[in-house]
């Protein structure tokens, strides 16, 4: 922990270090103890700030998708560019974050839903309610290029969101385990292959 990092508050350095951990090791895989030697503080901060471990993860994909929006955000404000241009560079800070992470910081939502969202009750619906505004972020993105004429408009922007969305999350799952960065470069020039208009 940075000298920076102590003097943080409690919550936010159990968050901090619950995002690292969940990354590297999985929910199942982080413990409450680890994650308490991580951020430096005592057992009672963690029970008192969040009460167990699935409402501390619950909080800490919370803080990811916040992060994620933001970034997005940055993105759908450059109406400088195309908007195909918006989408891929938005793919491209993502797959920047990832490589320099040593390919650990893929996408937090993506891994909960191969970990535990085909079992969980308690997470399935956070998991579903994250996704499910990506997509209405992405159709919004891709609903304004058609209005600008170039994005594809064959295709409601919902079909085109889920496409996109399946793109970017298979590109990281892919690439988790070869560590390949050219399947990064590929997934980013499809995404402009399904989107824009066809000639």
């Amino acid at each position: 922990m940075t000298t920076q990092e102590a003097v943080l508050p409690h919550k936010e350095r159990l968050l901090r270090a619950g995002i690292k951990l969940f990354y590297e090791n999985g929910f199942h895989g982080t413990t409450i103890d680890a994650v308490l030697s991580e951020a430096g503080v005592p057992k009672g901060s963690f029970y008192h700030h969040f009460g167990s471990k699935d409402a501390f993860a619950q909080a800490v994909l919370d803080r990811y998708i916040q992060f994620q929006g933001g970034l997005f955000a940055t993105w759908f404000a450059r109406t400088d560019l195309s908007t195909v241009d918006q989408l891929t560079g938005y793919f491209k800070d993502m797959s920047q974050i990832f490589i320099k992470s040593g390919f650990q910081t893929a996408c937090l939502t993506g891994k909960f839903s191969t970990e535990v969202g085909a079992t969980s009750d308690y997470f399935r619906p956070q998991l579903a309610m994250q996704i499910g505004m990506w997509k209405t972020q992405l159709s919004a993105l891709l609903a304004g290029g058609q209005e600008r004429g170039d994005i594809r408009r064959d295709r409601p922007t919902e079909e085109l969101a889920d496409g996109v969305l399946a793109l970017i999350q298979g590109a990281f799952v892919l690439t988790l385990s070869t560590r390949d960065e050219r399947t990064l470069t590929t997934v980013c020039s499809m995404i402009k292959d399904i989107v824009e208009p066809q000639r």
